[in-house]
């Protein structure tokens, strides 16, 4: 948002202020902010009177005769043939000079164009514009352009944050200045207008929580006067007509945004609703919109009128034969209108302040500037008005406790500083011998619930560097759960994981698709809806990252993250990964299951006294592809590939291996160290049959057991109708080793033979 500096002074006494000084004490209590001059190279350019019009004999020109001055005529020849006498334009005269165009004498088939008219677009004031820039006000012809359209002035850009709504307007951005330099914001007084005449408004949705309309009849819709434009211009707003630029100004001024319908167009009643699933509008930008359920509605008895809280409808919308107005001013869920807005992919003015929260109570202050704005500039007379405010606002109170102040800050509660600070922030409140007790004012409803965020208040207005610094006192060695995760982390990254780091923020929906269980701890102030409870999986977290990817066309990756999950009985830190599609290798290699196996054995051999695994039902995992793992008979991870169908489900290209770990069930295991073998490896590859039924974890076992069996790892598992009934294929690979020589293929062969015998005594494996 941008905000001239001469606007916030007539709220707050800053004439002895820097405005770098300012944004720099922005930056660092409040919001970011910069710093920016309005201005233009503009030299010779001039307000001046058509007193006179003409076509041009031969071409399809208008010749002007303007007074540009005291006792100074001048003819200028102009494409825009809609100009009245009477009218004020910006000329710029000859050998002028606007930014880097510079004006001269013109001649159009022998008449004389002693100058131009300009553009709003020619001066910089905005992007697009069609035809000259007209003023109705009496001006003296000759005033300097560049001193009425108000350049040179110092504007605040601001970027608040998602919970700071409270400072989209030039009030709230004054009140907090005021906070941080001890000076005292200025009231002003508006008319106030009670509810009477008749207005029917029904409220249909509990996301609306209050709708204010205001009928104003005989309105006269043209250009708004300079110091408005003057205003919307620096502040970065296109100016449209003085009925919609009032409902724009006042937003800016007050932060609560307004529209205004055509009341010709409406057919009463006026409603607040939900969307219907496939009902259009058209919008003010003139694209058509297929709405959904989602989408909340300002409509009448026939058809939607406005995408409340986001965007105007066309067909009732301002124009210039509108001659009566319902001017809205209303309360909207921020929730609500950020999914109804993103649902669209639009964002708007309005919808960026209704997203972070807006002033419930300032919806009749607003409403009632406007009306006296427009009654006064559009002319017209009040007909009716009605609020629908079904639950009027409570303040929450918040009890502040001395103790706490204390042990948070490291300060002393010093109640008339506490107080002082609460007061310039226009905060109610009431000092108690063991603390104070705040009644959280509607404008910062959004971000302040708790006694901590009070303390944040009162601290960042103080400066947080009155803070008193103190050495740190702990252990500097971490704890046993930090190296190990460490270790763990630097173990993942050499097997070519990539490391992410989501929100610990989920929504339900993957739960459900998965049948994990359901997160049970919700937040009392989510980012958004989609981010309302503390997920109790890393699994779901990993989908989405790969689901975000594959809809950006990245299909392979192996990624992993070590992270906390919460329940009701506390938090733990897990590991988890995925892997999908193929490895950066050449010729590439899809990722195996196998892989993953091996990747868990490696984990738990490395950081565990030793595991057991066994077969699981994972509803989520390929029936025939998971493992579960224990130690100390406690389950403590578990890899699969995910359910082909869930895969197909989520649109997901290649089969998805997944992996979770508790981190609490390892530790760092103590190691005796042997000296390598120098004598070169034997491999055999091996294929044996057995029954379904046979724990292959308990087979691989038994073989490293054996002698001269330095590794054993699967490498497929097949079960086929024509393998047998209740048969499988199991595909080993098995290394040979001596430390005292080479093994020679007779002895290897022996072991082999050896081997096969006994698996087939103790487990009735046969070699296929």
């Amino acid at each position: 948002m941008k905000v001239p500096f001469s606007w916030l002074s007539e709220f707050i006494d800053l004439q002895d202020l820097d405005p770098y000084k300012v944004a720099e004490e922005l930056t660092l209590k409040s919001v970011e902010t910069s710093v920016n001059k309005w201005d233009i190279d503009l030299d010779g350019v001039v307000y001046a009177k058509i007193v006179e019009k003409k076509n041009h004999p031969t071409r399809d020109l208008a010749v002007y005769k303007v007074k540009a001055g005291e006792g100074l005529y001048l003819q200028v020849v102009s494409a825009d043939k809609d100009l009245e006498e009477g009218k004020g334009v910006l000329l710029a005269l000859p050998n002028s000079r606007v930014g880097s165009m510079c004006i001269g004498v013109r001649d159009f088939d022998g008449i004389i164009s002693q100058g131009m008219f300009l553009s709003a677009k020619e001066l910089g004031l905005e992007d697009q514009s069609e035809g000259v820039l007209t003023f109705d006000e009496d001006i003296s012809p000759g005033t300097n352009a560049y001193d009425l359209l108000g350049f040179g002035e110092y504007i605040l850009e601001i970027e608040p944050t998602p919970n700071r709504g409270d400072l989209l307007s030039v009030k709230g951005l004054a009140r907090d200045i005021g906070a941080l330099f001890g000076l005292k914001r200025k009231e002003r007084k508006y008319p106030e207008y009670e509810d009477f005449g008749e207005l029917d408004i029904r409220i249909e949705s509990k996301d609306c929580k209050r709708y204010r309309g205001a009928i104003i009849e005989g309105v006269k819709v043209k250009p708004s006067p300079i110091w408005l434009r003057r205003r919307l211009w620096q502040c970065g707003i296109k100016t449209i007509n003085n009925v919609v630029d009032i409902t724009n100004y006042v937003m800016l001024l007050e932060g609560q945004p307004l529209h205004a319908f055509d009341l010709k167009t409406i057919n009463f009643p006026l409603l607040v609703r939900d969307a219907y699933e496939g009902e259009i509008i058209r919008t003010l930008m003139g694209t058509e919109k297929s709405l959904k359920s989602i989408n909340l509605l300002i409509a009448d008895r026939e058809r939607p009128l406005a995408l409340a809280g986001v965007v105007g409808g066309l067909e009732s919308s301002v124009k210039e034969d509108t001659s009566s107005i319902l001017l809205e001013s209303a309360y909207f869920d921020p929730y609500r209108i950020r999914k109804s807005a993103r649902s669209l992919a639009l964002q708007t003015d309005s919808s960026y302040r209704f997203e972070r929260n807006v002033d419930i109570e300032g919806v009749k202050r607003a409403q009632d500037l406007a009306i006296r704005l427009l009654l006064d500039i559009a002319g017209g007379e009040l007909k009716a008005v009605r609020d629908v405010y079904p639950e009027p606002y409570e303040p929450k109170k918040v009890f502040l406790s001395l103790e706490k102040y204390r042990r948070y800050s490291g300060m002393d509660f010093d109640r008339e500083a506490i107080s002082r600070v609460l007061s310039s922030l226009e905060i109610p409140h009431q000092l108690q011998r063991c603390g104070v007790e705040v009644y959280i004012p509607p404008h910062r409803s959004f971000d302040m619930q708790r006694d901590v965020d009070v303390i944040e208040e009162v601290l960042r207005v103080i400066g947080y560097s009155e803070l008193k610094t103190e050495p740190l006192r702990m252990p500097s060695k971490p704890s046993r759960i930090e190296s190990l995760e460490e270790r763990i982390r630097d173990f993942m990254v050499c097997r070519g994981f990539s490391e992410i780091i989501t929100f610990s923020f989920e929504e339900k929906d993957l739960y459900e698709l998965l049948s994990l269980p359901e997160p049970q701890l919700e937040i009392l102030n989510p980012l958004n809806r989609s981010q309302r409870f503390l997920r109790t999986s890393l699994i779901p977290s990993l989908l989405r990252t790969c689901l975000e990817n594959t809809r950006n066309y990245n299909y392979n990756m192996a990624i992993f993250e070590i992270g906390k999950v919460f329940t009701k009985e506390g938090e733990e830190t897990r590991l988890a990964f995925l892997m999908t599609g193929t490895k950066k290798l050449f010729p590439e290699e899809e990722y195996s299951p196998y892989e993953a196996i091996g990747l868990m054995q490696d984990l738990l051999n490395l950081y565990s006294e030793g595991y057991t695994s066994q077969s699981s039902n994972f509803p989520f995992f390929h029936p025939n592809l998971q493992r579960l793992y224990l130690v100390k008979d406690e389950p403590i991870a578990y890899v699969g590939v995910l359910n082909p169908a869930l895969q197909e489900k989520l649109e997901i290209k290649h089969k998805v291996i997944l992996g979770e770990v508790k981190v609490r069930g390892l530790k760092e295991v103590k190691r005796t160290y042997k000296p390598l073998s120098t004598f070169p490896p034997a491999i055999r590859d091996i294929t044996l049959l057995m029954d379904k039924g046979v724990d292959v974890d308990k087979l691989i076992f038994h073989i490293r057991s054996m002698e001269l069996v330095e590794e054993v790892k699967m490498f497929s598992l097949y079960t086929d109708p024509r393998l047998g009934e209740g048969k499988k294929s199991v595909s080993l690979r098995l290394v040979f080793r001596s430390k005292e020589g080479t093994l020679s293929d007779q002895e290897v062969n022996e072991v082999v033979s050896r081997l096969l015998m006994d698996l087939e005594e103790k487990f009735g494996a046969k070699l296929r």
